[in-house]
């Protein structure tokens, strides 16, 4: 799970005489996400507390640095959203 997930914890919840129920549990405020799939499934960054660094991790339209944007414009003048 290194990564883009690499922020969430693995985890069982459940009591010793119980199955348990796989979760990801976030290093930084302590969400929980009961994925369908268990651990083979992904955790929900928007579960985080607002303000996580966790939420804001994973990359997002628009929400680039000024470097990647004069990279861009450079290697694909006529893409959308170059010159902007």
């Amino acid at each position: 799970m290194s990564g883009r997930y690499e922020r969430y914890w693995e985890m069982t919840e459940g009591g010793p005489y119980d199955e348990g129920e796989q979760v990801f549990k976030c290093k930084d405020c302590g969400a929980v996400t009961y994925p369908d799939e268990g651990h083979n499934g992904e955790p929900d960054p928007h579960r985080c507390h607002p303000g996580c660094r966790s939420r804001e991790t994973d990359w997002s339209p628009g929400r680039v640095s000024g470097a990647y944007r004069r990279n861009l414009e450079r290697i694909f003048p006529e893409s959308p959203g170059a010159g902007v």
